[in-house]
């Protein structure tokens, strides 16, 4: 760091920039939490770093690498809107670890960012992930919403309750198809008090009633694949419940 850039490097910079071509997309990884997200962009012996944060979601990200002398830009649409200035980062070596705060605590982001799943730079970043149950099981047993912890030594009676739990959150979300009307009228009246009035309350209902429905069609589709993933299956015509799979 520190050292002078080399100076063909530096021409070719110089001489990218008057032909105004685009700037390198670094790679970038990501991973979600119930009240955060993490992303990392990964710029090799990197200095001068911009970073710019929106609360509608924007993420403006650039850095000179010092390896091989190009300024690299990231700029995304996230999947939903942040809290900028709950949000932080610490620039490395050679990379940016941004913590990037939701706007709203507990709502889960299915992709990182809007319109897509895929982009060519982007990988998950499996060092910072967590299974959703996982975290879920945590924050009940510090809450104390699981009431008396169970002995870590007892570990038959440690799994019955954790495989209880699972269950019961199985249970729940089957029961949790609709939206919440107290939850939709708040929204829309919300909206329809930031747009002017200029249409139709009614219509505004409407909408937002199918989008907390899309969300939660999106929700129990995700948690779904979670459960698979995890090994529990849904309850067979026995009517025997959810069944944790050994094999």
């Amino acid at each position: 760091p520190g050292a002078a850039m080399p100076t063909m490097a530096a021409a070719l910079v110089i001489a990218l920039g008057t032909l105004g071509l685009p700037s390198p997309t670094p790679n970038f990884k990501w991973a979600e939490r119930i009240d955060k997200v993490f992303l990392t962009v990964l710029v090799p012996s990197l200095t001068d770093e911009v970073i710019d944060l929106r609360d509608e979601g924007a993420v403006h990200v650039t850095a000179r690498s010092m390896h091989d002398g190009q300024v690299y830009s990231l700029d995304l649409t996230l999947f939903a809107p942040i809290d900028a200035k709950a949000s932080k980062w610490f620039v490395h070596r050679d990379r940016i670890e941004i913590t990037l705060a939701k706007s709203e605590s507990k709502v889960r982001w299915f992709q990182l960012l809007k319109g897509t799943k895929q982009h060519p730079q982007m990988s998950t970043d499996w060092t910072k992930y967590k299974d959703y149950d996982e975290e879920l099981d945590e924050i009940e047993i510090k809450s104390g919403a699981r009431g008396v912890p169970v002995p870590s030594r007892d570990r038959e009676l440690k799994r019955a309750v954790d495989d209880y739990w699972v269950r019961k959150r199985i249970e729940d979300r089957e029961k949790g198809d609709m939206p919440n009307l107290d939850e939709v009228t708040k929204l829309a009246e919300k909206e329809w008090d930031a747009s002017g009035r200029r249409e139709s309350y009614q219509d505004v209902v409407q909408r937002k009633w199918k989008e907390l429905t899309d969300l939660r069609r999106r929700e129990r589709e995700l948690e779904e694949e979670e459960d698979k993933w995890a090994g529990w299956t849904n309850a067979d015509d026995s009517g025997a419940g959810p069944q944790k799979d050994e094999t």
